[in-house]
Formats: structure tokens, sequence, C-alpha cells
């Protein structure tokens, strides 16, 4: 089980390269296009803006890498990461809206496990 979790949140956070390959221009994705508004084009922040925005995602993309290792190896540390990584992912997504519906769906998706896992199921002792 800890193995799938564990590609599950790696497959996530390589998703979140999209938002940072995009406003950097690195690459052209197919329902990604180049834009320096966010929150569905609601607020303009610029190419500088954007960038910023981008790097983020990126930070995202190696924090959600690092939590699957972390689950993996069976790390007491990795669901708190994970926790943190959605909520900020789900910042994030809210910014890229509309195109990043489905990234704030599988936060909330690992939001609920991070609570049931924490709180709902806690570690018994050994």
């Amino acid at each position: 089980m800890r193995t799938l979790v564990a590609l599950g949140l790696f497959s996530h956070g390589f998703i979140h390269l999209i938002g940072f390959v995009t406003p950097w221009r690195i690459a052209v994705l197919e329902g990604f296009s180049y834009r320096t508004s966010v929150l569905g084009g609601a607020h303009d922040v610029g190419d500088f803006g954007v960038r910023l925005i981008g790097l983020v995602w990126l930070g995202l993309a190696v924090g959600f890498a690092t939590a699957a290792h972390g689950v993996w190896r069976g790390e007491p540390w990795a669901r708190s990461l994970a926790g943190v990584l959605a909520i900020v992912s789900l910042v994030v997504c809210t910014l890229g809206l509309p195109e990043t519906f489905a990234g704030i769906a599988i936060n909330v998706g690992i939001l609920g496990a991070v609570v049931y896992v924490g709180i709902l199921r806690p570690r018994r002792p050994a």
C-alpha cells in the first residue's frame, strides 16, 4: 500500500512540472498555454509574477517527490510533509484555474488521506 501511495504522490508532483515549464516557456503543452493572469484571468501578475509562481510549482514537484520517497520508506515525517504540500498546492492550483481544477480535487484527496491516517487512524504502539 505504501508503494501505491508513494507512486501517487510522485505522479502528482511530476504533474506540477507543467506549472513550471509553461511560464518559463521551456515547453508548450496542449491545454496549458502561457499567460500572465491568475484566478481565471481575474488578475494580471505579469511575466515576472508567473515565473515566481512557476518556481513554487517546481518546489512542489520536488517536495511531492520527497514526500513520496518518505512514504515509500515509511518515514513518519512524510505524512506531515504531504499535508503541507497539498495545502500549498491548493493555493497555486486556485491561482491556475480553470486548467488546474483536477489538481484541486487531488489535493483535497491527499488532505483527506492525511487526516484519515493521522487523526482517525493513529499508529498503534509497537
